[in-house]
């Protein structure tokens, strides 16, 4: 695991491609601790607020068309920003500190 370093915390849900044994390992070779979510946890999950405003972009482009709608994803990402991103991980209880 390239980028997890010994102290990190990993936090999955409950897929079940999380629940590998060979994934707990790999975390814990790093040194990293792995918490799981409990089941159907949407308010600590960040990603569900990010799929929230994604969403909302995407219906008021309106794309009707396969081309439109690729075009629509792209630019409802783009729309996504650090402070956005910051922000879903305070509204769910992370740290967001480096200090």
């Amino acid at each position: 695991m390239p980028y997890l370093w010994s102290g990190a915390c990993v936090i999955l849900d409950n897929c079940s491609i999380h629940l590998g044994k060979r994934i707990e390992s790999l975390i814990q070779e790093a040194g990293a601790t792995l918490i799981y979510l409990p089941p159907y946890s949407p308010d600590f999950s960040p990603i569900e607020n990010c799929f929230s405003k994604i969403k909302s972009i995407l219906r008021a482009m309106e794309a009707r068309t396969y081309p439109d709608l690729a075009k629509a994803i792209e630019k409802a990402f783009s729309q996504v920003s650090l402070d956005d991103i910051k922000g879903w991980f305070t509204h769910c209880c992370y740290c967001t500190s480096l200090d």
